[in-house]
């Protein structure tokens, strides 16, 4: 497992790398765009290579990258769905350029068609844009804390949309926070131990290539998503401590989105995400 942060834009790849470095984290997550924005800059590839370079040297691997928060392949309208998959695409484009393995993406909002008809449709739209997405970049779908129509708090919406593609080219970003507010047990060591048999027993582990490593503000199963500093929020340590010292693969990223990312928080968080690893 390698310990990383999620980098705000500002600030430039450049000094963030420089800082998650000096913190002591070894890999790091981005946005490859304005987060809210339906438009890339155009890409500048001599910058992208200097970056890759950069990283390189910092020994932070692997890159991930965070999809905009407007990409909803969920949508029930046409224009809105028609955006958020040509956006997609870019971003898996994108991807490549970083040679950044893993793409995350929150696996959308129904709006009131349903369940089923939304997690139909992710499962069409990623069918449809998979065979152009460039080798080397994995989807990674995220879980949500589950409010209002979101899709995918649950292992069993999850499970349904990942049977329909292997853990070559699909797979699951895990975030605490969120699987805390929609009611699993990242709390207690016991909690921790089922919620994996839960994973394993309906998606497989296989699948599950990162973590986001966030406490919550709020109560167990409010559907509420407030990321919180680890160890002072109420997931608390003991949850944290056992799914850190699961035989995870050397390489897989575990990402800190705390509160006040880029600050003296991130020093903060990444030495008490380590004290559980001792």
């Amino acid at each position: 497992m390698r310990l990383g942060v999620h980098m705000p834009l500002k600030g430039g790849f450049a000094a963030n790398l420089k800082r998650v470095k000096e913190n002591g984290g070894e890999t790091i997550q981005i946005f490859s765009g304005n987060p809210t924005a339906w438009k890339m800059a155009p890409p500048n590839r001599k910058e992208i290579g200097k970056r890759i370079v950069l990283a390189r040297e910092q020994s932070i691997f692997p890159l991930v990258i965070h999809s905009a928060y407007l990409i909803n392949l969920a949508s029930s309208t046409p224009e809105f769905l028609d955006k958020s998959s040509s956006l997609l695409n870019e971003t898996m484009e994108r991807a490549s350029l970083y040679e950044a393995p893993y793409v995350v993406l929150h696996v959308g909002n129904h709006g009131g068609a349903g369940v089923e008809r939304g997690l139909e449709q992710v499962v069409e739209i990623i069918s449809r844009s998979l065979p152009r997405w460039p080798g080397g970049v994995k989807l990674l779908l995220e879980n949500t804390a589950g409010g209002g129509t979101a899709l995918g708090s649950t292992f069993e919406e999850l499970a349904r949309v990942l049977r329909n593609f292997t853990p070559d080219d699909v797979g699951v970003c895990l975030d605490t926070a969120h699987g805390w507010a929609a009611g699993y047990d990242f709390g207690s060591a016991e909690g921790v131990q089922e919620l994996l048999e839960q994973f394993e027993g309906l998606i497989g582990l296989e699948y599950l290539f990162a973590l986001h490593l966030n406490d919550a503000k709020v109560a167990r199963g409010s559907r509420v998503d407030r990321h919180e500093h680890i160890g002072r929020g109420q997931i608390g340590l003991e949850g944290f401590r056992e799914l850190l010292r699961q035989p995870w693969p050397a390489e897989m990223p575990a990402i800190l989105e705390t509160p006040e990312m880029g600050s003296e928080w991130d020093r903060k968080n990444l030495d008490a995400i380590r004290a559980l690893l001792r």
